[in-house]
């Protein structure tokens, strides 16, 4: 088997892994496709240590253990990178985003020719693009991000981040009835956010906004303030979202960051006379994947739209060529198998 390894500055290497012998209850995947996300990204931008690279994973099923009854060879999958055991005290009472016994990828790259994952991880799909299938992931992230802030219909949005979670974000959210949808990035003239705000106007955002723009919050805040707003960006602009929504409006932080701009200065004070609240939302272990699926397959997310480019699982070191400068890529998939 071979799978993706990456460190600080775009440094790729495909490795030979060793074959992982079949349990009881494991499968052996082919992996048709990976989308490369933010978080690999972060790992090839800022963490010095070889680190395995992929998690939105979509595959066949090609063999499976003795035991397995879930799926069956030949069956279309997206496999999850943490999933809840479903036996420990948090599962048991209602508490599954607590889990922290689940199954995981146990360290496999999901850019990868092939892997071994337990049954429980795998959901089926049908009637999907194989290389659409991997979008299942990160939509089921921004699902996760829009239901905990649970928007009334026509409810304002403010979303901070074009990446593929800010886009899912918008075209869910859009999908579930909110109203005005704005759109925040830090540079109107990059070629990545051009394609980007092409891609938010066809998946329902109204309004677009840049931070290099000194007035950028007050020039939102003429259309009234935002009922809630979603970080899927650097952490630090919960301060920035925090400016713009309205009396008992909520920010919800979605993105991480391992660079230091993980620390934003709240005004505490003001949050708490009108009534504000600062959520989180880890995507751990993984929900929502049966309702991306559906959401995928219906035509009601176009997620498509978001996939930019596609590489061959030997050519991704290209992607320091998309991603460590400026260029019109959104979502790279990685096509390995």
């Amino acid at each position: 088997m071979r799978g993706l390894y990456g460190r600080r500055g775009f440094d790729i290497v495909l490795r030979e892994r060793a074959d992982v012998a079949l349990g009881a209850h494991m499968v052996r995947i082919r992996v048709r496709a990976c989308g490369v996300c933010g978080t690999d990204l972060h790992f090839l931008r800022d963490l010095d240590e070889w680190t395995p690279l992929g998690h939105e994973i979509s595959a066949v099923v090609v063999e499976t253990g003795a035991a397995v009854k879930r799926v069956k060879v030949g069956d279309s999958v997206v496999c999850e990178d943490v999933t809840q055991c479903g036996a420990c005290e948090f599962c048991k009472t209602e508490r599954v985003r607590l889990c922290r016994s689940g199954y995981t990828l146990e360290g496999q790259p999901g850019m990868s020719d092939e892997m071994v994952v337990h049954e429980n991880m795998l959901n089926v799909f049908t009637d999907i693009d194989p290389v659409v299938a991997s979008m299942v992931e990160p939509l089921a992230v921004a699902i996760r991000g829009v239901n905990k802030l649970r928007l009334r219909p026509f409810a304002s949005l403010a979303i901070f981040g074009m990446g593929a979670i800010g886009l899912f974000a918008c075209a869910y959210a859009r999908a579930m009835g909110a109203g005005r949808v704005a759109m925040f990035a830090r540079n109107a003239h990059s070629l990545r956010n051009r394609a980007a705000q092409d891609a938010a106007a066809d998946l329902g955002a109204d309004e677009f906004y840049y931070s290099c723009e000194e007035d950028y919050i007050e020039k939102a805040l003429r259309g009234g303030a935002f009922d809630a707003a979603i970080v899927a960006a650097p952490p630090s602009l919960c301060a920035e979202a925090m400016k713009l929504v309205g009396y008992g409006g909520e920010v919800l932080a979605l993105g991480v960051a391992m660079d230091g701009s993980g620390v934003a200065a709240l005004d505490v004070s003001d949050m708490v006379f009108q009534k504000k609240q600062l959520l989180t939302s880890l995507a751990e272990p993984a929900a929502n994947f049966p309702l991306s699926i559906a959401m995928i397959r219906s035509g009601r997310v176009d997620a498509a739209r978001v996939i930019t480019h596609r590489l061959a699982l030997q050519d991704a070191a290209k992607l320091g060529d998309l991603y460590a400068q400026d260029a019109p890529a959104i979502k790279t998939v990685i096509l390995c198998s």
